[in-house]
């Protein structure tokens, strides 16, 4: 059979035409395949974004529970880590019947002091100028509570006794009694304007209930260690004294000392009542058992453990020199007749109702003289 070189060449002609023509198939369908490859791509990565974006309007719209827009300006700029715990702590409070706006307001509070240096944004920071709007100066969820100031109360009695608390635990060290008094400066300048501004002006009287019962009891006892930390007292499981100083009257000069903290933290952060009630009765207290303590040492006739004057001007003159400390007992000639005996504690108590020198009975002429 005779070779037809004609008819081969058109037939290898033809198969390389449809060879290129299934690599130019295949070549455009590996190009449409790496477009749809890279539109899936682009469209999960937007969807992505969306995703992530309405999940950012969600955040901040959940700050608008319980933030002022002015809080949510500030918060949402420190991103998304930020913005979620803020909602976190929001909740929180809320359920505890806490204000998370005015816990916001507090020096070194736990909602504002996350560390976000690594944290990323959330969706778009322009989010911030677009704050849910008709919310005014209060957070949304204090529209809910139906005695408006209780939340805001109840979180600045809470932040007192903690830091109280937290004075305790300084113990000795400078660095974190330095923090602390730090701390107490700017809650006591941020809570008096806080609750300044509540007070209503036609209301001489001010707030009725600032600390519930348990708050109120956990910021006397809180007060009183710190009072008999500051004086080295070691107290028993009984009340008494033990140590160094048992049997002497410094644990009546330190409840006066508690007295006078709570009323100088009261008058600053709540003028609450009832605190004021308990602060009189602590001083009452104190000021019988001193009584008390002097008659006892009088009546001992110890002369180690009294000093005796024989006219009010020279007690005052030693006062004033320091020959009479705080906390002594005197015994002073009564221009009507025998003698005054009491306890000199010093002008830091007046504005509870103590004065300098807390008379305590009379005795006659005689009386130091007799056997």
């Amino acid at each position: 059979m005779a070779f037809n070189l004609q008819a081969f060449g058109a037939g290898f002609a033809k198969k390389l035409t449809e060879d290129l023509d299934d690599k130019r198939d295949r070549i455009n369908k590996l190009a449409d395949d790496e477009a749809m490859i890279a539109t899936r791509q682009r469209l999960a990565k937007q969807a992505k974004r969306d995703e992530e974006q309405e999940i950012a309007d969600n955040l901040v719209e959940s700050l608008s529970l319980y933030f002022t827009p002015e809080q949510i300006e500030d918060i949402v700029p420190r991103g998304k880590i930020a913005v979620a715990h803020a909602v976190s702590k929001g909740k929180f409070y809320d359920e505890k019947g806490m204000s998370a706006s005015s816990m916001y307001t507090m020096p070194n509070n736990d909602i504002a002091s996350i560390d976000t240096a690594n944290t990323t944004s959330i969706g778009e920071i322009s989010k911030t100028a677009d704050v849910p709007e008709g919310m005014g100066i209060d957070s949304f969820a204090s529209r809910f509570t139906p005695i408006k100031p209780t939340k805001e109360f109840k979180t600045i009695a809470a932040f007192q006794v903690a830091l109280l608390q937290e004075r305790i635990d300084a113990g000795d060290d400078p660095d974190k009694i330095a923090i602390v008094d730090e701390k107490e400066k700017q809650f006591f300048a941020q809570a008096s304007k806080l609750e300044d501004a509540k007070r209503k002006p036609d209301d001489p009287e001010g707030i009725k209930e600032f600390y519930s019962p348990s708050q109120r009891l956990e910021l006397i006892k809180n007060q009183r260690i710190i009072a008999r930390n500051t004086l080295e007292l070691n107290v028993g499981e009984f009340g008494a004294l033990v140590g160094e100083y048992k049997g002497s009257n410094k644990l009546s000069m330190a409840e006066l000392d508690t007295a006078i903290m709570l009323k100088n933290q009261n008058d600053v952060v709540a003028k609450e009542q009832s605190l004021y009630g308990e602060i009189k009765a602590i001083a009452k207290n104190a000021e019988v058992t001193l009584a008390n303590y002097a008659q006892s040492k009088i009546l001992a006739k110890d002369e180690d453990t009294y000093k005796m004057f024989e006219s009010e001007t020279l007690m005052k003159e030693a006062a004033a020199s320091g020959a009479l400390p705080i906390g002594s007992v005197y015994a002073v000639a009564n221009p009507e007749g025998g003698y005054l005996i009491g306890t000199y504690v010093g002008n830091a108590y007046k504005d509870i109702g103590i004065s300098s020198y807390l008379n305590a009975a009379t005795v006659g002429a005689n009386f130091f003289n007799a056997e």
